[in-house]
């Protein structure tokens, strides 16, 4: 690998592009960066590949790397958390703050069944990675992902395609194959690939269920297709190939909902959206945030918190865009916020998974596996934040990247690294509190109470420091100190556990 060079000549690109001013690239033949392929696989738990045999996986990531698992941005919903991927940036830097979304100046609505609205650049905020290359003088072809058929600071993708969920999965991989195959002047540096066959499966029978499995190997299936296909075309290892999932997905049932409408007159306000956070606007004649705060049943077993603009958990970065609502209200794990008129309608059984939970959540993760010149057969890292994805495509792709929320500062040792990158294990017991680390050089998991955190390393004077907005963790041998929100677990001690 020349990881060291690309990381260097993706500085240099940046420096050129600020001496240069408002220059555009002349798109010419993209002969020395390898296309680079992302695809999602749609609610696709973290665990499930220990669910069912599936080889295609398996083989990418015995042929690269495997995370342990993909930390998102809140709230964990498809449009949110794919559009932070592809920008780098959190849902308040994005504007894309939930499936359904308000907007207080056009005073219109945004949903995923709304085709004009899905279409609208207006609703999207920040810089996709296909812009980034189409601006680098590169070639940008995606087969659905939230935001690429809208035209987003003036820009689409060179090749696009508007959704459509009937789409055979082979139809999806042949094409991407023959996207692949055209001359090197034509050839897409960047492809993406989606499939929602996991997620409909997990919302329809719940994560667990066997239709859930079969969904998996249905698109293990396709995926073997795009191995095959490439191996046909002499280029499998010479595209590198990115599978990532936009969150878990939780097991729900109608003993958990909270009802909305049991304390709060939802005449006399907007509900944006609801499920595990709702998110409320006031309207004219109708209760302040404060009131419909002081309305809200927080004794109730299912309510974790709520809290009104500006007051969100920092490490929520869900605060600074005029979509963020008013009033939101997050739920427990696994419980669900509604009204007594739509969970009239959900005891038909209908509804029996779900994702939108804190991102914390261990069931709220997804999966990252990377495969492709870039990477090393048997690579391991541990939980990885999907806002530092955006960094690693555009050093992959060789492009110069626009500001973001996270950073490339995690992948560095792997990338300039000609040994495999490995995880080490620790257990921590802090008074009556216990801890998991999972560590690689840069990067830690903080496991703790049903929660994973993805820590960055950050700068210490002694000891190994890594962390995140209100969460931090501090090694300093057989001695640590852990903080979550304000928490803090000093004098933590490595417990016998330690497998590392």
């Amino acid at each position: 690998m020349n990881a060291t060079f690309r990381i260097s000549a993706s500085f240099m690109l940046v420096l050129a592009t600020l001496l240069v001013g408002a220059c555009q690239p002349t798109r010419e033949a993209d002969t020395t960066t390898p296309p680079l392929l992302l695809i999602s696989i749609d609610g696709f738990r973290h665990d499930y590949m220990q669910k069912a045999e599936l080889p295609a996986l398996q083989k990418l990531a015995a042929d690269g790397l495997k995370a342990d698992s993909l930390q998102h941005v809140f709230p964990t919903k498809t449009f949110v958390t794919h559009y932070a991927t592809v920008t780098g940036l959190y849902a308040e830097n994005t504007g894309v703050v939930a499936n359904n979304m308000w907007d207080p100046a056009r005073r219109s609505r945004f949903s995923l069944g709304n085709r004009d609205a899905v279409s609208d650049g207006y609703w999207y905020d920040g810089e996709p990675i296909w812009n980034t290359v189409e601006k680098a003088g590169k070639i940008a072809a995606t087969y659905f992902w939230p935001g690429s058929e809208a035209q987003i600071g003036g820009m689409r993708p060179t090749i696009w395609k508007p959704y459509a969920g009937e789409t055979p999965h082979d139809a999806r991989v042949d094409q991407v194959l023959e996207w692949l195959a055209l001359p090197e002047d034509r050839r897409p540096t960047f492809l993406t690939l989606y499939f929602s066959a996991v997620d409909s499966a997990g919302h329809r029978h719940g994560p667990d269920h066997p239709e859930t499995v079969e969904a998996m190997a249905e698109v293990d299936r396709a995926l073997g297709r795009l191995i095959e296909g490439l191996e046909r075309q002499g280029i499998y290892g010479r595209v590198n190939i990115l599978v990532t999932s936009d969150h878990g997905m939780q097991q729900i049932d109608l003993d958990r909902y909270i009802l909305l409408d049991e304390f709060l007159d939802l005449s006399a306000v907007n509900v944006s959206d609801w499920g595990p956070a709702a998110q409320i606007w006031t309207v004219d004649g109708g209760p302040g945030p404060d009131e419909i705060l002081a309305s809200i049943d927080t004794d109730h077993p299912g309510i974790r918190r709520a809290w009104k603009k500006g007051n969100a958990p920092a490490r929520f970065h869900f605060d600074d865009h005029p979509r963020v609502p008013d009033v939101t209200i997050e739920a427990e794990l696994g419980w669900m916020i509604s009204n007594k008129p739509y969970f009239a309608g959900m005891q038909r059984g209908l509804l029996n998974g779900m994702h939108g939970w804190d991102p914390a959540w261990h069931a709220m993760h997804g999966i990252f596996i990377a495969s492709g010149p870039a990477f090393q057969p048997g690579e391991r890292l541990p939980a990885v934040r999907s806002i530092d994805l955006y960094s690693l495509m555009a050093n992959l792709m060789d492009v110069p990247p626009a500001e973001t929320d996270g950073s490339l500062a995690a992948f560095v040792p792997l990338l300039e690294s000609d040994q495999p990158i490995a995880v080490a294990e620790q257990h921590w017991r802090c008074g009556d509190a216990s801890f998991e680390t999972r560590t690689s050089p840069g990067l830690t998991a903080l496991h703790h109470d049903g929660r994973v955190f993805a820590l960055p390393a950050a700068r210490s004077a002694s000891g190994a420091r890594f962390a995140s907005t209100q969460v931090e963790y501090w090694n300093k041998g057989d001695h640590a100190t852990i903080r979550i929100e304000g928490q803090q677990f000093d004098d933590c001690s490595m417990t016998p556990e330690e497998t590392g």
